[in-house]
């Protein structure tokens, strides 16, 4: 998993305000994220240790240690589902 940090997402915040992911819930911090180049999908996860978060994706750019617009865009589902559970807690 990537730690993700504000300098390490910039370029795919960036990257993911212009494509415009779509993005579906699979599990609980597990989503799929469309690829905005072709048909594939890539499962995206996140986790929290000691307060720091972490991402995954299945892309190439994920697997050499980047933080893609994929997670970004995961990582805003995430945020968004996460405050609704505690919301209804």
């Amino acid at each position: 998993m990537i730690k993700l940090t504000t300098e390490n997402t910039a370029k795919a915040i960036e990257r993911c305000k212009q494509l415009k992911p779509k993005v579906n819930f699979i599990a609980e911090r597990t989503f799929s994220v469309k690829s905005a180049n072709n048909d594939n999908a890539y499962t995206v996860c996140f986790d929290v240790q000691n307060g720091e978060k972490f991402g995954q994706c299945e892309c190439k750019a994920s697997e050499r240690g980047l933080v893609c617009y994929h997670i970004v865009a995961g990582a805003t589902a995430n945020i968004y589902w996460q405050s609704l559970k505690r919301q209804t807690a």
